[in-house]
C-alpha cells in the first residue's frame, strides 16, 4: 500500500467517497452471497446470474476507485475481484466469501486513510 495516499485533500475527499461505497458494495455482495448459498437449485442457478452482474457493476465502481487511488494494491483488488465472476459461474460461492472480507479489509483501509488526512487537515 502506498504510504503518499491521500496526498493532497481533493484526492483525499474522492478517495474517502470511492472507498466508502466500495465498501458498502463489498459488504452487500457479502449479504447476497450468504443468501446465494442457501437457495435451492432452480433459484440458485438465478441467483448466480444476477450476483455476476452485481460483480460487473463493483467492477466499475473500482475502475472508479483506480483513477483517484493510484496504488498496485487496488489493481490485486481489481483482479481479485474480476476472478470471482467465474468463481460464481462454477459454482463456488462459498470460495467468494474469504475474497470479499479481504477487499473489505483493503478497501477500508483506504477510506480510514483519507478520513484521518481531512482530519489532520481540519477539514472536518
Amino acid at each position: 500500500m502506498t504510504e503518499s495516499f491521500p496526498a493532497n485533500s481533493r484526492a483525499a475527499i474522492l478517495g474517502f467517497h470511492f472507498a466508502d461505497r466500495l465498501k458498502a458494495g463489498f459488504i452487500l455482495a457479502s449479504q447476497l452471497l450468504e443468501v446465494a448459498i442457501h437457495l435451492p437449485e432452480p433459484e440458485a442457478a438465478g441467483a448466480r446470474q444476477l450476483y455476476q452482474v452485481y460483480l460487473r457493476a463493483l467492477e466499475q465502481e473500482m475502475s472508479l476507485c483506480q483513477s483517484v487511488i493510484k496504488d498496485p494494491e487496488l489493481l490485486r483488488v481489481q483482479t481479485v475481484l474480476s476472478g470471482l465472476a467465474g468463481r460464481v459461474a462454477d459454482g463456488q460461492l462459498k470460495d467468494v466469501q474469504a475474497y470479499l472480507t479481504w477487499m473489505i479489509t483493503i478497501i477500508t483501509t483506504y477510506a480510514q486513510r483519507s478520513m484521518a488526512y481531512l482530519q489532520q487537515q481540519q477539514l472536518l
